[in-house]
């Protein structure tokens, strides 16, 4: 008998769980650790913990669409999470993430940064006054790092709008000694050179698109342990890892998604591993019936809490 030493003891423990449930279970999106984001992240860490400066730094993360931006930014702020207000000390928000989409005036980024902390109906106010707001709440939370997503979407605007856009961050950074980490896809760079003296403040590192190698090996390993299938699946074999980079190429949003819902029809037909024909079906038929109950059990916790 199996003793599942090809999970992590976290997924042994939902093997209990109903085959539907397990299913679903699959679906839940996870963020798993690996080698090529960790001396990103410590230049995020870096950035946050540095201290207060005239001259405040930033990052800039680029990537094409699904390299891992987006759960970059989520692992950031799950680090630094909000903390309440105690005896002497007040609220603190260490970490604060906006989107530039159709951000094309000073007056919108101003008003996402307040819907941020909470602020009802920010566009009541006028641009003074949105303004110190912001720079007042900023200070209150001791705000260590701005999060900026989507920045290439500037390039879409007038060189009046993208030069509002860099000049508000700019702002920010000199106004509060505040660090900025930008995330943007492969046009990210091109973005930021549009303000010669801000983009010399940021230093660039990009997502890479991912080959079969001992990186891979190494995520894919993670990866399998934190998923509840009975039978191993060894998807860091040459044969799954070659399929799984041909299906995805090489993208790291689409490995992940392949993996997890080849492993909810693996639960619903009994296999219980991920072989090459299920990779090869997920590719085609996501898995409903998992994504129902994955649905059903959210919905059974936010009515539990």
């Amino acid at each position: 008998m199996s003793d599942f030493r090809h999970l992590d003891p976290s997924a042994r423990g939902q093997l209990d769980l109903p085959d539907e449930e397990r299913a679903g279970r699959m679906l839940i999106e996870r963020f798993i650790m690996h080698e090529r984001l960790v001396p990103v992240l410590d230049h995020i860490e870096f950035l946050i913990r540095m201290p207060s400066r005239t001259r405040a730094n930033g990052l800039v993360v680029s990537g094409k669409p699904g390299s891992g931006k987006t759960m970059l930014s989520r692992a950031v702020l799950r680090r630094h999470p909000p903390t309440p207000a105690m005896a002497g000390r007040a609220a603190g928000q260490p970490v604060l993430a906006i989107n530039m989409t159709n951000a094309r005036e000073a007056k919108t980024l101003y008003s996402r940064i307040l819907v941020r902390f909470g602020v009802p109906e920010p566009s009541r106010y006028s641009g003074s006054d949105r303004e110190r707001m912001v720079i007042k709440l900023c200070r209150a939370a001791n705000l260590r790092l701005l999060v900026v997503d989507e920045i290439q979407d500037i390039l879409t605007t007038t060189a009046r709008q993208q030069r509002i856009a860099l000049d508000t961050i700019k702002f920010l950074m000199n106004e509060l000694s505040l660090p900025i980490l930008i995330l943007g896809t492969s046009h990210a760079p091109a973005a930021m050179q549009v303000d010669e003296h801000l983009n010399a403040r940021f230093k660039y590192r990009e997502l890479p698109i991912w080959t079969r190698d001992a990186y891979l090996k190494n995520f894919l390993d993670a990866l399998e342990k934190a998923l509840p299938l009975r039978k191993p699946s060894y998807l860091s074999s040459p044969t799954l890892s070659t399929e799984l980079t041909r299906l995805s190429r090489g993208v790291l949003q689409t490995i992940v998604q392949l993996v997890t819902h080849a492993a909810a029809h693996a639960v619903e037909c009994g296999e219980d591993r991920i072989t090459a024909a299920l990779l090869e079906r997920a590719m085609i038929e996501p898995p409903l019936a998992a994504a129902r109950q994955a649905a059903l059990q959210i919905e059974l916790r936010r009515i539990d809490a």
